[in-house]
């Protein structure tokens, strides 16, 4: 292994077994110490999708120990477990990625594993509908494919992920912080708060630099 260049633009340290082989999402040299801003974005990408928020963030964030509440400008509310916790009752726990989708009329949750449940089970009934309405969007190695020979963006392209991350960014930093804070989607800034600000970036180690 090539230490120097594992690390990259992160500070130098000495090697470590604990920072390799997927652990060093424990460390905030690496991460937030949470997955936040490594998991977080495969989970906020579809709870942006289905919010028809993609090119945007929640306008708020507010920690409560491993729990993050973000609020979009529409009113809809993004919750966000840190480190994967589910509470008794909470989540089913669908593949790596779980989402749920709560309403007024139940709930509907899915993962990567391509599981789906809800309650009631009759929201089930909804699935082939919506389906057929093609707002599914295809299994994402064909539509990549597909994508090659029409020169069409994926369905989960560079700048729907982009705003998924920086949705996530936004949370870990309010999680860092330990409190709540503003946040605008079109600067990528918080409102009014120089600390959460200084944390959008940080410094990188020589020679490396963006």
């Amino acid at each position: 292994m090539d230490w120097d260049r594992w690390l990259g633009p992160a500070p130098w340290r000495p090697y470590n077994s604990k920072y390799v082989q997927g652990r060093w999402r424990s460390y905030y040299d690496f991460d937030a110490g949470a997955s936040i801003m490594d998991w977080g974005a495969h989970t906020v990408d579809l709870c942006q999708w289905a919010n028809g928020a993609d090119g945007t963030a929640p306008v708020e964030f507010e920690p409560d120990g491993g729990t993050i509440y973000g609020r979009y400008a529409n009113g809809v509310k993004l919750v966000m477990r840190v480190g994967g916790f589910r509470g008794e009752g909470q989540w089913l726990g669908l593949g790596t990625c779980p989402v749920r989708f709560e309403g007024d009329e139940g709930w509907v949750e899915t993962g990567d594993n391509g599981d789906i449940a809800a309650y009631p089970e009759s929201l089930l009934a909804e699935r082939k509908r919506f389906m057929e309405k093609g707002t599914h969007p295809a299994e994402h190695t064909r539509n990549f494919f597909d994508c090659i020979k029409t020169r069409q963006p994926t369905a989960c392209n560079s700048s729907v992920m982009r705003s998924s991350h920086v949705a996530s960014h936004a949370a870990a930093i309010a999680w860092m912080l330990g409190r709540k804070v503003r946040f605008d989607p079109e600067t990528e800034s918080f409102i009014g708060d120089a600390e959460a600000n200084r944390m959008r970036s940080r410094a990188k180690r020589a020679p490396w630099r963006a």
